[in-house]
């Protein structure tokens, strides 16, 4: 609590008001809409879990940013960082009978100890997860239906950044780097260090446009056609396969309409480990982070003992109502149809039971200030009927 009596919260939580907590349901529902008419089926998993069940498919990153609190049994339990985890999970344990590929989809809050500064500790995400269908073609599938809800969000202007762990591994290994050296090269570039990226280029035993090519990875940017300046560099059958799996999949999204959104970056690692193929992220102009990201995770379900390729994203709610706020496509607040204020309550209800079942939003004086007050509020909030049920007096 501070000086003024205010009692205060942590941080990276927040309070959303009405209109807020419109604007978000409102976009919930649409996205739930569309990604249903795909077939994925919505599932709702707990808000915490044991920790021992979870553990150990999390990377290094989701248990550094874990909340774990202990139960009345003395078991350590954790709030949920993801979603993928506890869908993996699920369907590890009761789903295994079921035929492939599994189709499923959520909208969830999400908890993770957050130390950057502007990082909400709770947030909340919408998403699927298509689990049993290997291959290019769910991938594409996958990223065309992240690009729809982007569309059905509302955004205007986004470019979907597409990344293969396969084909940078590759790159890598073909510049001569050791296991250390390409770890040291994925940080810098998942950092953009562009000075310890040079002097790891520079060390290479790479000659002439080898490794001119390579100094230039962290700058190429753009269509299929930029594979092939790296085709010299990669020479593990795992990463040939990824380059055929990335222009597979740009055939694809451009059977869905996509082709112009979507640009290529070999050096996109997403912060979370258990990424094993394609991997993509979503941006908006003028917003400097991802709203929506995932990819290929073919080796999660496997730690829960269940063996099986998938694949899926997470769009975050509060970052595309940012997003939206940012271009100017904020909802307005919500202005009920009509306001109905009288002395007789039983029939100020009916009439307004009535224009509910119509479909207009209806707000019921439950005040006894005097009805020119009344009648002046609802102009004032702009209500453009107003009804007083005395004598059934209608007011413009």
């Amino acid at each position: 609590m501070d000086n003024s009596g205010t009692v205060l919260m942590p941080g990276g939580v927040r309070d959303l008001l009405p209109a807020e907590a419109r604007r978000k349901r409102k976009l919930e529902n649409k996205l739930l809409r569309l990604i249903r008419s795909w077939g994925y089926q919505e599932v709702v998993t707990p808000t915490f879990e044991y920790y021992e069940v979870l553990a150990p498919a999390l990377d290094d990153m989701l248990h550094n940013q874990l909340y774990r609190f202990i139960d009345e049994n003395g078991q350590i339990t954790v709030l949920r960082p993801d979603m993928t985890t506890p869908i993996a999970r699920l369907v590890s344990a009761r789903l295994r009978d079921q035929e492939l590929p599994l189709r499923f989809c959520y909208t969830a809050n999400i908890f993770r100890r957050e130390n950057h500064a502007g990082r909400q500790r709770e947030f909340y995400q919408a998403g699927v997860e298509l689990i049993g269908a290997a291959g290019p073609d769910a991938d594409a599938e996958v990223i065309s239906l992240a690009a729809e809800s982007m569309k059905m969000a509302g955004v205007g202007d986004f470019t979907i950044t597409v990344g293969h762990v396969d084909v940078l591994s590759g790159i890598l290994k073909g510049a001569g780097f050791s296991a250390a050296e390409q770890e040291q090269a994925k940080m810098a570039l998942s950092r953009k260090d562009l000075v310890t990226w040079d002097k790891l280029v520079e060390g290479s035993q790479l000659t002439g446009k080898y490794k001119k090519a390579l100094a230039s990875l962290p700058y190429l940017h753009g269509g299929i056609e930029i594979l092939q300046e790296m085709d010299g560099l990669i020479k593990d059958e795992a990463a040939q396969q990824g380059l055929k799996s990335l222009r597979h999949v740009w055939k694809v999204l451009s059977y869905y309409g996509f082709r112009d959104q979507v640009c290529i970056d070999l050096t996109l690692l997403r912060g979370l480990g258990y990424y094993t193929g394609l991997v993509f992220e979503c941006y908006v102009q003028g917003v400097g982070y991802p709203v929506c990201g995932g990819g290929r995770y073919d080796e999660l379900l496997a730690k829960f003992g269940f063996p099986c390729p998938a694949t899926g994203f997470a769009l975050t709610i509060d970052r595309i109502l940012d997003a939206l706020d940012k271009q100017s496509l904020s909802c307005d607040d919500q202005t009920p149809d009509y306001f109905i204020t009288g002395s007789d309550m039983g029939e100020v209800v009916k009439k307004a039971r009535e224009l509910r079942q119509e479909g207009f939003i209806v707000e019921v004086d439950l005040t006894e200030r005097p009805r020119r007050e009344a009648i002046a509020y609802a102009s004032r909030k702009g209500i453009p009927h107003i009804l007083v049920m005395d004598n059934y007096e209608k007011v413009e």
